[in-house]
């Protein structure tokens, strides 16, 4: 009885988890619409996943980032606040979803973002608000960013994503349009640190863009010594005093988020486990723990793949001005390290769950050997709970897909007044792969105008 109990539990655990593909399979028409520019037809289809409870902060954050790319970026703020409360929400991790993740998988739990994730939420709320003004809201949101770090580095003390280059570098461009400009030092500052460890974690080297500013700032303000350091450090000569004074007319940044962040795969591999009959008895202090070799046992694990992207950089012309993008976020590399950082936590659960699944099996292998039971019965309870185990066995491939692999930035200087601007997308070699173009952009004095494009490939990968 406890055996037929047994089976019907894991039957329906199997009927209700393995219908569908993995989260990532499943965003290929999305990514299609996103690649032909379709905004409307995406968030169409990033509705229909708003019914998931598990999936919930993801679906809000892919329509906050596809409402960024149709510039509705009130709309994305209000989707992107939603997911923060969420994600909050579900921060302190439910009993009673850990539980089913052991059992099942650990796509069964409420998906509340990863570390990089949770930072991110806040940058492109600050972004949204510069993009409409608003650059009081948007420190607020930069500063909740250092508020997320100190608990990621508490929570994870070995994680590699303690320190975001870019929400810093954005505090100090905030700060110096207020006119705030000890407090834009040392925003830069942090940069200058946070760029240090990406360039140790993630390989990526610290923008010219920062060193210019830590120079003309550092002179600004009088540090004459540090000004000095950074000179000799960067091989850059200190900026003359005409130069020194950025706050002189108005500036346009510009800010490609470019191609879209890694995607999740499954993929399954052996691993060495003990047997199951000595991982159950050995939880039984009245059992004698038997001894066997050791078994090898199939489980699913995530991985990420990146997707294509032609283009590499951008060049931004005004009037006869040009700048060229600089990188100032790697995303897919900080996806990628989050992930390695995980791993082997990831890959414990899931030897456990397998150790698990095996000594359900070998119960009812015992229970089925009962004279009294039905031979046909037996064999299609053995059966079902063989194939139950295998396919609930799913690696978790959700993630923040919308997100863009990586994240670039010119500045130009220009003086007060309305302009067309120009950028060209650049392929290997500078090749010209698109030209986008946006008329009346509004320059004024002593102040900042953000202008941000979302450049997705039009060479979708995702399958299904």
């Amino acid at each position: 009885m406890i055996a037929t109990c047994r089976i019907a539990l894991l039957l329906g655990t199997f009927v209700l988890v393995t219908g569908c593909a993995t989260y990532s399979e499943s965003f290929g028409v999305i990514e299609r619409n996103l690649s032909a520019r379709q905004y409307d037809a995406a968030l169409r289809d990033i509705e229909k996943q708003s019914r998931s409870k598990t999936d919930r902060v993801l679906y809000l954050l892919n329509k906050g980032m596809v409402l960024r790319m149709k510039r509705d970026f009130s709309g994305s703020n209000q989707a992107l606040e939603a997911a923060k409360a969420e994600m909050e929400r579900l921060y302190a991790a439910s009993v009673s979803e850990n539980t089913l993740s052991f059992v099942v998988n650990d796509a069964t739990v409420s998906y509340a973002g990863d570390d990089y994730e949770q930072v991110l939420v806040h940058l492109y709320m600050a972004l949204n608000y510069l993009e409409l003004g608003q650059p009081n809201e948007a420190r607020v949101e930069a500063l909740q960013v250092d508020i997320k770090l100190r608990e990621i580095g508490e929570k994870i003390p070995g994680d590699k994503f303690t320190e975001d280059a870019l929400s810093r570098y954005l505090t100090g461009l905030i700060y110096e349009e207020m006119g705030e400009w000890s407090d834009a030092m040392i925003a830069y500052r942090k940069a200058y640190e946070a760029y240090k460890k990406y360039q140790v974690n993630y390989g990526m080297a610290m923008p010219d863009m920062l060193k210019h500013d830590l120079l003309r700032l550092a002179q600004r303000e009088g540090l004459a010594d540090e000004a000095t350091q950074y000179s000799k450090e960067f091989g850059m000569d200190l900026p003359q005093e005409e130069n020194s004074a950025p706050e002189q007319g108005g500036e346009l940044v510009f800010v490609l988020n470019n191609g879209l962040a890694p995607i999740k795969r499954e993929k399954v591999v052996g691993a060495i486990a003990p047997p199951p009959s000595v991982a159950m008895n050995a939880t039984k202090p009245h059992k004698q723990v038997t001894f066997a070799p050791p078994v090898v046992v199939n489980i699913a694990l995530p991985y990420y793949e990146s997707r294509p992207n032609k283009v590499l950089s951008a060049r931004v012309s005004v009037s006869g001005k040009h700048a060229s993008t600089q990188m100032m976020e790697n995303i897919d590399a900080i996806a990628r390290a989050s992930l390695d950082s995980r791993m082997p936590a990831i890959t414990a659960r899931s030897i456990a769950r397998a150790v698990a699944k095996g000594a359900i099996q070998e119960s009812v292998d015992r229970a089925g050997n009962n004279r009294n039971n039905d031979p046909a019965v037996e064999l299609l309870g053995s059966f079902l709970v063989r194939v139950a185990a295998v396919a609930t066995e799913r690696a978790d491939t959700r993630s923040w897909l919308t997100l863009p692999e990586n994240v670039q930035l010119a500045r130009l200087s220009l003086s007060p007044g309305s302009y067309t601007v120009t950028v060209d997308l650049l392929g290997a070699g500078e090749q010209v792969i698109a030209t986008l173009e946006y008329p009346g952009v509004v320059i004024s004095n002593k102040h900042k105008t953000y202008l941000t494009q979302h450049w997705v490939s039009d060479n979708p990968t995702t399958r299904r």
